[in-house]
C-alpha cells in the first residue's frame, strides 16, 4: 500500500495507509483491547453519572420546595426547563437526553481515534472495536421482560436510584444516533480504502464483508422500525401504527438486534466477546421474566389450594 494513495485527502485528513510490521500490528492489537476496555470503564461511569445527576436534582426539587419558587433564578429555571422539554414535537427524548448522548458519541469517537497516529486501517477498526464494547450496554438500558426481578434493574432502582423509564431514553438515543454513527464511519472509510486500493469487488465476495453489509443493513433497519417500540418501558406513548401490537414490534426488533449480534460475531473475531457479553444480559433478561413467571404460577396454585 502506497502512503500516496490518500495524498488528494492531505489537505484535511492526517490518515494514510501504511503497512506495519509484526511488532506493530501486536501493538494495534493490544491498543485495540485496551481502548475497548476503558470504553466499557466508560460506560460504568456514565452510569454513576446518571444516578449523582439524579440525586443532586431531587435535593435540589426538595429544597427549592421548601425555599419556594425563588430560590432558584428565573435564568436556572429557563434553562431547566428547556432541557427537559423534547428536542421535536411529539418526541419522547429531551433536549438534555440528546444533549447527553451527543457527548457520549463525541467522546467514543475521540477514544476511537486515541493513539491510533497517522495509520487510516486501525482508526477503521478502532471505530467498529469501540462502539462494539458498548453493544452490552446499550442492553442493559434497555427495557427489560421483567424489571422488578431483574438483577440490573434491582440495582439501578434501590441502590443508584435509577428507574427504567430514566434509562429506556438512552438506549433509545444511543441505539439511533451513537451506534449507527460510528458503524457508518467504519464502513464508509473501509469501502473507500478498498476502492482506492482497487480491491472493492475482490472483497465484496468475501465472507467476512459480506456479513458486515448485511449487517449494516440489519442496523439500518433497526433504526428505521425504532420508532414502533418506543411505547415498550414508556407508558405515555403510544406506537404509530394501530394494527402494530407493542408485543409484535418487540419480538420484531429483539430479532432484529439478535440477527445483528449474529453477523458480528462472524464478520470479525474481535466482536465475539462483546457478542456474548450481550447474549448473555440478554438471557439474564429472558431468565428473569422466566423466574417471575414461575414464582406467579407457584402463587396462583398455592392460592387455589387454600
Amino acid at each position: 500500500m502506497s502512503p500516496s494513495s490518500t495524498s488528494w485527502l492531505s489537505p484535511v485528513w492526517p490518515y494514510r495507509y501504511t503497512s506495519p510490521t509484526p511488532e506493530q500490528l501486536r501493538e494495534r492489537r493490544e491498543l485495540l483491547t485496551l481502548r475497548g476496555e476503558y470504553a466499557q470503564l466508560s460506560t460504568l461511569i456514565l452510569i454513576l453519572m446518571f444516578s449523582v445527576h439524579r440525586f443532586a436534582a431531587s435535593r435540589g426539587k426538595g429544597k427549592g420546595k421548601g425555599k419556594g419558587k425563588g430560590a432558584k433564578g428565573p435564568l436556572t429555571l429557563s434553562l431547566s426547563a428547556w432541557l427537559d422539554s423534547p428536542l421535536m414535537r411529539g418526541g419522547a427524548e429531551t433536549r438534555g437526553q440528546y444533549l447527553v448522548a451527543t457527548v457520549w458519541m463525541v467522546w467514543l469517537l475521540g477514544l476511537s481515534a486515541w493513539r491510533t497516529g497517522d495509520d487510516y486501517l486501525h482508526l477503521t477498526k478502532s471505530l467498529a472495536y469501540t462502539v462494539l464494547a458498548t453493544i452490552p450496554f446499550n442492553l442493559l438500558l434497555s427495557p427489560k421482560l421483567s424489571p422488578t426481578t431483574h438483577p440490573f434493574n434491582l440495582i439501578c432502582s434501590h441502590l443508584l436510584h435509577l428507574p427504567q423509564a430514566h434509562l429506556t431514553p438512552y438506549h433509545r438515543l444511543f441505539g439511533r444516533l451513537v451506534i449507527p454513527t460510528l458503524v457508518s464511519l467504519h464502513s464508509f472509510l473501509y469501502i473507500l480504502f478498498f476502492v482506492q486500493n482497487g480491491l472493492l469487488e475482490k472483497r465484496l465476495n468475501d465472507a467476512d464483508v459480506q456479513l458486515g453489509v448485511v449487517g449494516f443493513w440489519v442496523l439500518a433497519g433497526l433504526w428505521g422500525t425504532s420508532g414502533w417500540t418506543r411505547g415498550r418501558g414508556n407508558s405515555t406513548s403510544r406506537l404509530k401504527s394501530g394494527s402494530m401490537s407493542k408485543r409484535t414490534a418487540y419480538v420484531i426488533h429483539v430479532g432484529l438486534v439478535m440477527v445483528l449480534l449474529g453477523m458480528a460475531y462472524f464478520h470479525v473475531e474481535y466482536a465475539r466477546r462483546f457478542v456474548v457479553q450481550a447474549l448473555v444480559i440478554y438471557g439474564v433478561d429472558v431468565g428473569s421474566w422466566v423466574v417471575k413467571r414461575i414464582f406467579r404460577a407457584g402463587t396462583g396454585v398455592s392460592e387455589t389450594l387454600r
